[in-house]
């Protein structure tokens, strides 16, 4: 067999920790092991505070050593993009996702030497969220700078412009969402500390964190913090919170076996309304993402509850991949096979695609057919195969790897301006090794301008899955085999993938199941969704969520999009929020 030409072909970071390119065939794919490690160079690059003796980012300094208010300290943590500010709620975020990932697939670390990596990566986050939330008045800091003059800079870590006023919530100022979102990260990084790198201590210490935090994000009535901080509107401003107290519950499940947090995941569940509900997955917005999480506790349990909550992901994933099941459905693809949502897509158009490779990878063992295994794992490498270069520009959006990688991603520190301007020096000063960049646009197009953050903005939530994703290659890719490549995705193949029975919905959501499964599905959703309702109405009548619940329910779902140098763009949402 031919051997296949080489991803990583470009001289990476001299530093230590970075894979050696390996002769082909050999396991694991030296490829994707570097891929893996300069992701993990990514989010050094994004470190503020006093850097560790082993910095590995040469032109990356110590910078923000000041950040904080009297008594507290809030120096440290990453900066969230291509600018100096630091927001708790995508970095919660981005620490859960980065440490399920590292719970599934941390064997690829292991095989790539990238484990140490990993452990020094997420604790330097959380070490930062235990300073932003005080145990002992459950006050949490959300926000670290102010639009109005970090994005009127553009220059390196060594000056960064102040003042740097912090905020927080607590009893005066609430804040359901940062709050449940930060009660996730702290949750699931304790698993990650407790069963793979075995540091009990530090686990309960984080475990600690989110109990008591937890506590805060139940208080009534709940909100969305930017409702509270205005400042954050512009920035982070979420609609939502509800989708956030079943995520943290679900974490919470996990990380203390508790059947306590089980049943307000789904108590919350239900007076939400959540049931069929159709929505990317995002720093804004996971309730998706609770359906995997849902499969996943439930697997190997009840039989009727587990096979109810494969239903709905499975549901979930069926119509994502496959967006023509559902009438005017706002997703589809593009000409060269990037998942695309109008809405959504247009100013990240690469972590849309990888969220959903990330929980089809995720969720691929617990289906319940081996066709629909197959298909969620192909969707995956499909979207990979784009990102790596399989796409009608054979560019590829990841920094640094090849002559095809983005030259110019809007990152101010990479740039290097010493003259607080985007366009100069003309060419990137330092080489943002492993960022993924915001992505192409609808038509596969796509502008190499640091001044275009549309395509070239980066973050740490854009980095995320992509890591996981990473990991999954190492442990499961087989180098002897040909590298897949991103089909075109036409009207016509659309309707081809349409008539194949696995895909083919039956109106109940069984999309071409065998008649003793629908039973079964059926049987259990019925008896499932009693229990759940029991359970709401019993909770219904003690908490003040009543209030909330006897609202109409949004009929649009907003998110804002942010920008290191511009102000937000609210996008309106068309896409139908629950599916019958």
């Amino acid at each position: 067999m031919e051997e296949p030409p080489r991803i990583v072909t470009s001289p990476g970071p001299d530093v230590e920790g970075i894979p050696e390119t390996t002769k082909y065939g050999s396991y694991p794919d030296s490829d994707y092991s570097k891929l893996l490690s300069y992701s993990l160079y990514f989010y050094e690059a994004q470190r503020s505070g006093i850097l560790p003796p082993n910095n590995r980012v040469p032109w990356r300094h110590n910078s923000a050593l000041d950040d904080g208010e009297l008594g507290v300290d809030l120096s440290g943590g990453y900066y969230d993009a291509g600018d100096y500010m630091k927001f708790t709620l995508p970095l919660s975020w981005t620490l859960s996702m980065i440490s399920w990932g590292g719970i599934e697939w941390f064997k690829g670390y292991e095989l790539s030497g990238q484990e140490k990596y990993l452990h020094d990566m997420v604790k330097w986050g959380t070490d930062w969220l235990i300073k932003a939330h005080s145990i002992e008045t459950n006050e949490l800091y959300v926000q670290v700078g102010i639009d109005k003059i970090d994005h009127n800079y553009w220059g390196t870590d060594e000056n960064i412009p102040k003042p740097r006023p912090v905020f927080k919530i607590g009893d005066d100022v609430h804040g359901t969402d940062v709050a449940a979102e930060t009660v996730a990260a702290f949750a699931s990084a304790s698993i990650l500390f407790k069963d793979k790198f075995k540091e009990l201590d530090y686990a309960k210490l984080l475990l600690s964190h989110a109990i008591k935090l937890f506590e805060f994000a139940e208080l009534k009535p709940m909100d969305v913090y930017s409702d509270q901080v205005s400042e954050a509107k512009s920035l982070y401003g979420a609609r939502r919170y509800q989708d956030k107290l079943v995520w943290a519950s679900l974490w919470l499940y996990r990380a203390t076996g508790e059947q306590l947090y089980l049943n307000k995941a789904r108590t919350y569940f239900v007076l939400f309304s959540l049931k069929g509900y159709m929505q990317i997955i995002n720093w804004a917005d996971k309730t998706c993402a609770t359906f995997i999480l849902f499969a996943q506790v439930t697997n190997g349990t009840n039989f009727m509850d587990e096979i109810s909550w494969k239903s709905q992901s499975e549901r979930y994933l069926d119509i994502m991949i496959n967006p023509s099941l559902m009438p005017n459905n706002r997703c589809g693809y593009t000409p060269g096979g990037l998942l695309w949502c109008n809405g959504d897509s247009e100013f990240n158009s690469l972590n849309v695609a990888l969220n959903i490779a990330f929980v089809s990878l995720v969720y691929a063992p617990y289906a319940t057919t081996e066709e629909r295994k197959k298909k969620y794992m192909n969707f995956a490498q499909s979207q990979i195969s784009y990102v790596l270069g399989e796409n009608p520009m054979k560019h590829n959006f990841v920094v640094g790897i090849n002559p095809n990688s983005p030259k110019n991603p809007h990152h101010a520190g990479s740039h290097g301006s010493v003259t607080n301007n985007l366009l100069t020096p003309v060419e990137t000063t330092n080489i943002l090794y492993g960022a993924v960049i915001g992505g192409p646009g609808v038509n596969d197009d796509y502008s190499d301008d640091r001044t275009k953050y549309n395509f070239t903005e980066v973050s740490l939530d854009y980095n995320a899955p992509w890591q996981g994703l990473m990991a999954y290659q190492v442990l499961n890719f087989d180098p002897t085999l040909p590298r897949t490549k991103t089909p075109p995705i036409t009207e016509k193949s659309k309707q081809s993938n349409d008539k194949s029975s696995d895909d083919i919905s039956n109106n109940d959501g069984t999309y071409g199941m065998s008649s003793g499964r629908k039973v079964g599905i059926i049987v259990g959703s019925l008896l499932g969704g009693i229990f759940l309702i029991i359970g709401g109405l019993f909770a219904w009548k003690h908490s003040s969520i009543i209030e909330w619940f006897g609202k109409k329910r949004e009929e649009l779902s907003k998110r804002l999009t942010r920008g290191s140098r511009r102000n937000s763009i609210q996008v309106e949402s068309n896409l139908p929020h629950y599916i019958p």
